[in-house]
C-alpha cells in the first residue's frame, strides 16, 4: 500500500485560515483467472468451455479527524473498465457510524457466507450455463441497408437454474444508500440501511443486520441475522423480502458456520408468493498454517413459490488458497452442482466448474 499525506488549506471569512490534514491511501489488487466448466443440460445445448479473465481493483481511501473528535473518511473503488462501483463517505463518533453513498447492502456485506468472509478464488463460480437465463426487452428496429429488421422482444424473467439462489446471498446491490451502525454494546451490534430507487420507481430498499458475539472455548461464537426488503416499483408491481439467520464459531483454527436463508417475491394481486426459496448452507475454513487455507461449503435450496414449484438446487464447493510474500496469492476453487426442474425434466442438469486465480495485492 502506498500512502500519501495530503494537506489542504481552506481560506474562510474574515481572513481566518483553517488547515485540515487528510491521510490518503492508495491500494488495490490485480487478478488473472482461468475458468473451466461443463454441464449436461441438453435443452441449453450444454456448455463445455474455458475462459481467461482479468480483474483490476483500485481503492482510494482518506481519513481525518475534526476538532470535535469526529472521524471522517472516504472510500472509492475503481474497476478494470474505469467505472466506480463503490464510493461512500463515513462519519464516526460516539453516536456510532454513518455511511453515505455507493456500497453493498447490509444483506450482502453482513452475511456469514464463505464467499464474502474468506474469498479463495474470486467468489462463487458455477460455470457458464445459460439454463433459464433472463431475456431483456428489445425494441423493434427497421431494416437499414443490408441489415435485417429486428422485431420487438418482450422481457422474459429468469426461470429454471438461473432463477435459483446459486450464489448464496439473499440479495443486495451497490446503489447509493444511507447506512447507520449503532455503537457496539457488550458484543451486540446492529445496523440499518436505506436506498431510494429514484424518481421513476418506488422500489426502495431497506436492509438490517443484527449480531451478537461472545467468547467461548478459546474462540468466539457469533449469532447473526440480516434482512432485505424491496418495495414494488409501482402500485401493481411485486415486492420482495429476504432473510438470513446464521451462527459461526471462529478461532485460531479458522471457522465453521451454518446459515438458514429465505428469499420471497410476493405479487400484489392475490398476495401469492411467486418466488419462495428456502435454503441452508454450512461450511468452514481451516488454517493449515499462516499461509495456506482450505475451505468447504454446501448449499441446498428448494423452490416453494407458484412459479417453478418443486425446483431444487444443491452444490458442493471446495477450495484452497496460498498466500506468498509480496502480496501474491494463489487460489483454486472447484464446485459441483445439481439442479432438478420439477416442471420439465429436460431442463434439469448437473455440472461442475473450476477457477484458478492468481492475485497480487499492492
Amino acid at each position: 500500500m502506498r500512502k500519501i499525506l495530503l494537506t489542504t488549506t481552506a481560506f474562510v471569512a474574515l481572513g481566518s485560515v483553517a488547515a485540515v490534514a487528510a491521510d490518503v491511501s492508495v491500494s488495490g489488487n490485480a487478478r488473472f483467472r482461468y475458468n473451466t466448466w461443463s454441464d449436461d443440460n441438453a435443452a441449453a445445448a450444454g456448455a463445455n468451455n474455458n475462459t481467461m479473465t482479468d480483474v483490476l481493483q483500485l481503492w482510494v481511501k482518506s481519513s481525518a479527524t475534526t476538532d470535535s473528535g469526529l472521524s471522517v473518511g472516504t472510500n472509492t473503488r475503481m474497476l478494470t473498465d474505469g467505472s466506480v462501483d463503490r464510493n461512500w463517505i463515513d462519519v464516526d463518533g460516539d453516536f456510532g457510524k454513518i455511511d453515505l453513498g455507493k456500497q453493498w447492502s447490509l444483506s450482502y456485506s453482513g452475511s456469514l457466507h464463505e464467499n464474502w468472509v474468506g474469498t479463495v478464488a474470486g467468489g462463487v463460480f458455477m460455470g457458464g450455463s445459460t439454463n433459464g437465463a433472463a431475456v431483456a426487452a428489445v425494441d423493434s428496429v427497421a431494416a437499414q441497408g443490408a441489415r435485417a429488421a429486428v422485431a420487438t422482444v418482450d422481457a422474459v424473467a429468469a426461470t429454471g437454474l438461473a432463477a435459483m439462489n446459486t450464489v448464496g446471498f439473499i440479495g443486495g446491490n451497490k446503489n447509493n444508500k444511507v447506512v447507520y451502525h449503532m455503537p457496539s454494546v457488550g458484543g451486540f451490534n446492529a445496523a440499518v440501511g436505506y436506498s431510494d430507487a429514484g424518481a421513476l420507481s418506488d422500489a426502495d430498499e431497506t436492509t438490517t443486520q443484527v449480531s451478537y458475539t461472545m467468547p467461548m472455548g478459546g474462540g468466539s461464537l457469533k449469532l447473526n441475522m440480516v434482512s432485505i426488503s424491496t418495495s414494488g416499483a409501482n402500485a401493481t408491481a411485486a415486492e420482495s423480502d429476504g432473510r438470513e439467520v446464521g451462527v459461526e464459531y471462529s478461532g485460531g483454527f479458522g471457522r465453521v458456520y451454518a446459515l438458514s436463508q429465505n428469499t420471497e417475491t410476493t405479487s400484489v394481486a392475490g398476495g401469492n408468493a411467486t418466488n419462495d426459496q428456502e435454503g441452508t448452507t454450512f461450511g468452514g475454513m481451516y488454517n493449515l498454517n499462516s499461509a495456506a487455507k482450505v475451505v468447504y461449503y454446501r448449499q441446498e435450496m428448494d423452490q416453494d413459490g407458484t412459479t417453478d414449484t418443486g425446483d431444487k438446487f444443491s452444490s458442493d464447493t471446495v477450495g484452497v488458497r496460498y498466500d506468498l510474500a509480496g502480496g501474491l496469492r494463489i487460489g483454486l476453487l472447484h464446485s459441483n452442482y445439481d439442479f432438478t426442474d420439477a416442471g420439465d425434466a429436460a431442463e434439469s442438469e448437473n455440472g461442475s466448474a473450476t477457477r484458478l486465480q492468481v492475485r497480487v495485492d499492492f
